[in-house]
């Protein structure tokens, strides 16, 4: 093969991990993409190779006799890429730190914060990415990312940061009664995310009121759900929330939550490659960012402590 023949690094990228991890969904988990993602990409080598390199069956996918063939040498490569890489440990941007979080968190809990961390450390200066999507490692550029999930992420260390049910909410304004009830949740429209976490949820809260899909009327979907809280503040429906997030508009008075069931299955979490706690600048956030989801998880708990379920 000619020394300029184009490489599909990034398919070849996206093939390694789906054949070390046996799954195109723990490779996207891996590399913070979507599992289509994944697959297009392994699409791409596989036409420009002319050759097919996975077996794919029903929910699951094995390597071909080509796929068999291609992986110790596209193994051996990323292994020397990354030893190489190891070889320039030193963080070439000690006072730069690049962070990833979702928008709702963002938006509504971190920037009111950050104030005080720059006072504490004014020499560091933090990049922030909120896109929905998740943000890869494998670019090097990303220093820490604080997740909403189950804490697992291939390939990555995490540490629980708080914790943080979900619950339903909506507009007293709706209610005929102090509380949510099933009636509530069949008769008034549902604000609902369409991230995986609130689907999950949903299910949960589904199978805990006995209701099916077709019961259900949802009239709003949305990618970033605080947007949703913003909506049942506003007499739109119900919706799913983090209680983290409704805490002052329950206290206020402008929103109900039921008590009779919430979603614990989901948390908060600092995400990222064990070497990079290592780094002085994560260190220094981390610290911070525990003491402050602690005050938060603190800040909640009396409406945790309502909680039946």
């Amino acid at each position: 093969m000619e020394e300029n023949y184009p490489l599909p690094l990034t398919g070849l990228r996206h093939f390694y991990w789906a054949a070390k991890l046996g799954s195109f969904k723990q490779a996207a988990e891996k590399l913070f993409v979507s599992e289509a993602a994944i697959s297009q990409q392994i699409r791409k080598v596989e036409s420009q190779l002319g050759i097919e390199l996975f077996e794919r069956q029903h929910q699951k996918v094995i390597l071909s006799a080509d796929g068999e063939k291609l992986f110790p040498y596209v193994q051996s490569a990323f292994t020397s890429l990354i030893q190489g890489i190891n070889l320039l440990a030193e963080d070439p941007n000690p006072n730069r730190l690049n962070i990833s979080t979702m928008p709702s968190l963002a938006t509504h809990w971190l920037i009111q914060r950050l104030i005080f961390f720059n006072e504490i450390h004014p020499e560091l200066t933090i990049t922030m990415d909120t896109s929905v999507e998740r943000k890869s490692f494998e670019q090097g550029e990303l220093d820490l990312a604080i997740r909403y999930g189950q804490g697992v992420y291939p390939g990555l260390k995490s540490i629980l940061l708080m914790k943080d049910p979900t619950v339903l909410v909506c507009s007293p304004r709706l209610l005929k009664g102090p509380t949510i009830t099933r009636k509530d949740i069949l008769s008034l429209p549902m604000i609902a995310g369409i991230t995986d976490g609130v689907r999950t949820a949903l299910r949960n809260i589904q199978q805990a009121y006995g209701i099916k899909d077709n019961e259900l009327s949802e009239t709003l979907l949305l990618k970033d759900g605080s947007l949703g809280a913003e909506a049942a503040r506003a007499g739109q429906g119900i919706s799913l929330q983090r209680l983290s997030l409704v805490a002052d508009m329950i206290d206020a008075g402008e929103l109900v939550f039921s008590d009779d069931f919430a979603f614990h299955g989901y948390n908060f979490y600092a995400v990222a490659p064990e070497s990079h706690f290592e780094k002085d600048k994560v260190k220094k956030f981390m610290a911070w960012l525990s003491a402050e989801m602690k005050k938060t998880e603190l800040r909640i708990q009396p409406l945790v402590a309502q909680l039946k379920f």
